[in-house]
C-alpha cells in the first residue's frame, strides 16, 4: 500500500464509522421534527441519544478531534435549544456532550463556558463540571488561550455556589488571577484584582454574600438563556445585591453592604 493510501485510509474508516453515528443522532431529530405534535416518547428518544454518544466515548478521533468537537458542540446546542423535549425528559444528556467534547479537543475553551454553566445548573452535576474542568485545564495555558482563565472562574463558581469547597474555589480564584495577569493588558489586571478581592471575601467570611453574589455575576454576565438570567438576578437580589442593566445592555453588579 504506497503512502498516498495509507494517508486517506483513516478518513475513510472515519466517514464510515461517524456516518453510523450520523445516522444515530439524526434518527434522533427526525423523530422528533416528524412527530413534533403527536405523542412522542421523549425518554425513549432520549436513551437513544444518550446510546449514540456512549458508542462514540469509545470511538477514536483518527485525528480528527477538532471536527468531531464542532460537529457534538453543535449537536449539543440543538439538544440544549430543544425546551419541548427537555422539559418532558431532562438534561441529562449535557454531560455525556461535555465528557465527549473535553475528548475531542481539550482546548475548545468557547464551548466550555455554555457546557459547564449547562451541566451544573440544568444537569445538576456540578462535581462532575469541576471534574470535567480539571481535565480541560490540565492542557490549557494562558499562552495556549488568552480566555482561559475564565475557565478557573467558572470553576470556582460551582465550588462556591453548588459544592460548598471553599479551600479549592480560593485556590481556582487564585489561579485565574495568575492566568488573567499572563493576558498582559488593562482587562486581564482588572479580572485579576476582582478575583483576589472574591479570594479575601471567602478568607474573612467563608459563607461571604460578596463573593456569593460575584459568583451568580460571573453567571450573570456569560448566561445563555433568560431562565438563567432570571435565577441568576434573583439570587444576587436575595443576597443583597443589585443588578443594574443600562439601556444598551451593559450588565452592572453592586455587591451587599453586609457581608
Amino acid at each position: 500500500m504506497n503512502a498516498k493510501v495509507k494517508s486517506i485510509v483513516p478518513f475513510f474508516i472515519l466517514l464510515i464509522v461517524g456516518g453510523g453515528i450520523w445516522f444515530l443522532q439524526e434518527e434522533y431529530t427526525k423523530t422528533y421534527l416528524e412527530e413534533k405534535n403527536n405523542h412522542i416518547d421523549y425518554s425513549l428518544e432520549e436513551e437513544k441519544l444518550r446510546t449514540a454518544l456512549a458508542i462514540q466515548k469509545k470511538m477514536p478521533t483518527l485525528g480528527y478531534g477538532n471536527l468531531l468537537a464542532d460537529w457534538q458542540y453543535l449537536q449539543f446546542i440543538q439538544y440544549f435549544g430543544d425546551t419541548q423535549a427537555r422539559d418532558k425528559t431532562d438534561y441529562s444528556a449535557v454531560t455525556d456532550y461535555f465528557e465527549l467534547i473535553s475528548k475531542y479537543d481539550p482546548y475548545f475553551v468557547d464551548a466550555y463556558f455554555m457546557l459547564s454553566t449547562a451541566n451544573s445548573i440544568y444537569a445538576a452535576q456540578p462535581q462532575k463540571t469541576v471534574s470535567l474542568l480539571n481535565q480541560v485545564l490540565s492542557n490549557l495555558s494562558p499562552k495556549i488561550n488568552r480566555d482561559a482563565f475564565l475557565l478557573w472562574m467558572y470553576k470556582g463558581v460551582d465550588e462556591i455556589l453548588f459544592l460548598g469547597d471553599i479551600e479549592e474555589a480560593k485556590k481556582s480564584y487564585n489561579q485565574s488571577s495568575k492566568w488573567a495577569l499572563a493576558r498582559g493588558d488593562e482587562a486581564g489586571k482588572l479580572v485579576a484584582q476582582r478575583n483576589l478581592d472574591t479570594v479575601k471575601f471567602l478568607e474573612e467570611n467563608p459563607d461571604s454574600k460578596k463573593a456569593q453574589v460575584g459568583a451568580w455575576g460571573t453567571v450573570l454576565s456569560t448566561v445563555f438563556d433568560d431562565k438563567t438570567r432570571q435565577m441568576a438576578i434573583d439570587k444576587i437580589k436575595s443576597l443583597g445585591g443589585e443588578v443594574v442593566i443600562s439601556k444598551n445592555g451593559e450588565v452592572q453588579i453592586k455587591l451587599p453592604e453586609d457581608d
